[in-house]
């Protein structure tokens, strides 16, 4: 009776098994990709490697899809499948590449004071996916530029990161109510250096470390004094991140973590940390939650190290506010309003609310609502620009905030 039971149970679990080999799934084996041209193929196949071996399903393909749409370097993305035997395919990617060189030129005028300048951008350096960006912008009484380079953690691979800034401008430092209490002319000079390195393909975890100094030339502030000050600054950064093509909307999930600690010649040691989190979640095709959240505290800073508005995710407060303290709530929606040659154009309304701790050292509690318009261009590889228009009900006054993948 066990002997029978026992060849029973043989039996079942080999059929079982034979079941599976033969209703399993082809595994990729093979990438082709037809369509680029300044992209280094090998570039893409490394990207590519850690999708070798598993079962050709739609849930892979679409993984595929993201982690190409990632790169914001490619448009016209078609995967097609080609079986290689019962047990292998070939995928094959057919795209378009985004222009990835471009100069760009900054006109404005500003409180009646004239700006211009370039930026040379290269989000495809090398052909590697690297990211490198050299300019500046000048007026009569100020001017700033930037060197930088960034190639990211990919794979097993470490990233890294090399920039250099220099600015002069006469700066205020303004309160929540928008009145100047700091007034100085200053040279702000940055050098740093980053590497990071990535696991389980949502975890980034890097360090940097740098110079910076501020030379205040001369000082006609109202209250307080501000002195020169040279640090040496050492960070690091855990960042999580998700992200997901819907084919309209790269929606982005995301929590990040960032301390540093300050060391310099006047006053010794300061140090802070930073805290984030974004959600944006499609609720229909066209239209998604969107979510951002942070808080960043300075302790024992000196004022010209403070950190503007955008260190919250609100654009409630005046351009020219700056603070050691705040944390702020933007939450809404954005709705894809119509895709043309040039890209996507779309439509969000947000509400917004924020604490902070003002120039006075009390802390202020302020909130508000409006909105703006997102461009997406899909045929150039350039972070998304957008304009936006916050209604600050707290103070009964209108802000706006202009960004080009970071805030201006």
């Amino acid at each position: 009776m066990k002997s029978k039971m026992k060849k029973k149970c043989i039996a079942f679990m080999i059929f079982t098994v034979l079941s599976a080999l033969l209703n399993a799934e082809p595994v990729v084996s093979k990438f082709e990709i037809h369509g680029l041209k300044r992209t280094k193929e090998s570039v893409v196949q490394r990207d590519l490697k850690k999708f070798l071996g598993k079962e050709l399903t739609p849930a892979l393909v679409h993984k595929i899809e993201n982690s190409l749409q990632e790169d914001n370097l490619f448009s016209n993305i078609s995967i097609e499948t080609s079986e290689i035997s019962e047990t292998e395919s070939c995928v094959v990617i057919s795209l378009e590449e985004k222009l990835s060189v471009f100069p760009l030129p900054i006109v404005s005028v500003n409180n009646g004071e004239f700006f211009g300048g370039a930026f040379f951008l290269d989000s495809n350096a090398l052909g590697r996916k690297d990211f490198f960006i050299l300019g500046g912008i000048f007026s009569a009484k100020s001017y700033s530029g930037i060197v930088s380079f960034e190639r990211p953690a990919k794979g097993s691979s470490f990233g890294f990161g090399i920039f250099t800034g220099i600015a002069k401008e006469d700066k205020e430092i303004n309160t929540t109510e928008d009145k100047t209490v700091y007034d100085f002319d200053t040279f702000v000079f940055q050098e740093s250096v980053s590497v990071s390195r990535k696991f389980f393909e949502c975890l980034t975890l890097s360090l940097n470390t740098g110079i910076e100094i501020h030379n205040i030339d001369s000082s006609d502030e109202i209250k307080g004094e501000i002195e020169s000050e040279k640090a040496w600054n050492i960070g690091g950064q855990m960042k999580f991140e998700r992200s997901d093509w819907n084919g309209v909307f790269m929606s982005e999930n995301s929590a990040s973590a960032r301390t540093f600690v300050n060391v310099t010649t006047c006053r010794d040691v300061f140090n802070g940390f930073e805290l984030g989190i974004k959600i944006q979640q499609p609720i229909f095709e066209k239209l998604r939650l969107i979510q951002a959240a942070s808080c960043f505290f300075e302790f024992e800073a000196p004022v010209t190290f403070y950190e503007d508005r955008y260190h919250s995710s609100v654009s409630l407060f005046p351009s020219d506010f700056a603070s050691d303290a705040m944390a702020g709530l933007s939450a809404g929606l954005e709705y894809a309003a119509f895709n043309t040659k040039i890209g996507l154009f779309s439509v969000y309304a947000v509400y917004q609310t924020a604490r902070a701790k003002d120039l006075d050292r009390s802390w202020v509690f302020n909130q508000g609502a409006g909105g703006g318009m997102k461009m997406y261009l899909s045929k150039v590889a350039f972070p998304a620009c957008s304009l936006e228009i916050i209604y600050n009900i707290t103070e009964k006054e209108f802000q706006t905030g202009f960004s080009i993948g970071m805030s201006l």
